[in-house]
């Protein structure tokens, strides 16, 4: 068994560092679990990314830019391993999500184990996330990164999954959670000059025809029903956030 904890895809998501640092503390084997920094150059001056989003650049390129030749050297050694567990946060107000690009027999086993409220099948990304390289791949979005409750609820999932691995000896019990599945299928597009409505909330659905952002001239109408994912008015550049469809 080889698990990847990977930490700092975005440099300025300090919380993997944190939730690392109390993994390492657990009597595991060096050779079994082993701490990645993804993007380390990011991560030293406290940004997202040097060049590009890293968790964008998968599988990479040789002698492309900063984040490409990253993700060219990581995408082998993400191959090699059996799971991949990589550590995120967000600035939305999306909480208690795993985030996955596949739902093979493996992941829907460690997705049961874990029990999150939420799990994204992130297919908006097709195959640049850093987990889609994965056998396995498992992002935790918990929540905000200074949160000691995002914290404490992402090393109890580890510490969950480890437990099921037969890595570690940790009892606790099971949690009478009901875990919604959204299909991420698409980005929603932030035009220049628009602000999302404060009535627009993550997992809440927004129905066709229904306002979500307004500029001071138009609203913007939704062309389908949606549930928004990763929603936020800074959360990116040039997108508000995501579409999902509930598949169960």
């Amino acid at each position: 068994m080889k698990i990847i904890l990977n930490v700092a895809t975005h440099g300025d998501e300090k919380i993997g560092y944190r939730v690392a640092k109390e993994i390492e503390k657990l009597p595991i084997d060096k050779n079994i679990l082993v701490v990645q920094v993804a993007n380390r150059n990011a991560f030293k001056l406290n940004k997202r990314y040097i060049d590009q989003d890293l968790n964008r650049s998968f599988p990479g390129k040789k002698q492309g830019n900063y984040e490409q030749r990253v993700a060219y050297k990581l995408s082998p050694i993400i191959k090699l391993a059996d799971i991949v567990i990589d550590i995120h946060s967000t600035t939305s107000d999306l909480k208690d999500a795993l985030i996955v690009t596949k739902l093979n027999k493996k992941t829907r086993e460690y997705i049961k184990v874990i029990q999150p409220k939420y799990v994204l099948v992130m297919r908006a990304t097709k195959n640049n996330a850093l987990i889609s390289q994965a056998k396995v791949g498992i992002a935790f979005e918990y929540g905000k990164d200074k949160d000691p409750v995002t914290l404490k609820k992402t090393i109890l999932g580890i510490k969950k999954l480890l437990k099921h691995l037969r890595i570690i000896d940790f009892p606790f019990s099971r949690n009478n959670v009901t875990t919604n599945y959204f299909d991420v299928v698409s980005t929603v597009p932030k035009s220049k000059g628009y602000k999302l409505l404060a009535s627009v909330k993550n997992y809440r659905l927004i129905k066709k025809g229904q306002v979500y952002a307004r500029s001071k001239d138009e609203p913007l109408v939704a062309d389908e029903d949606f549930y928004p994912i990763l929603f936020g008015q800074e959360n990116y550049e040039n997108i508000f956030g995501f579409k999902g469809k509930k598949i169960f």
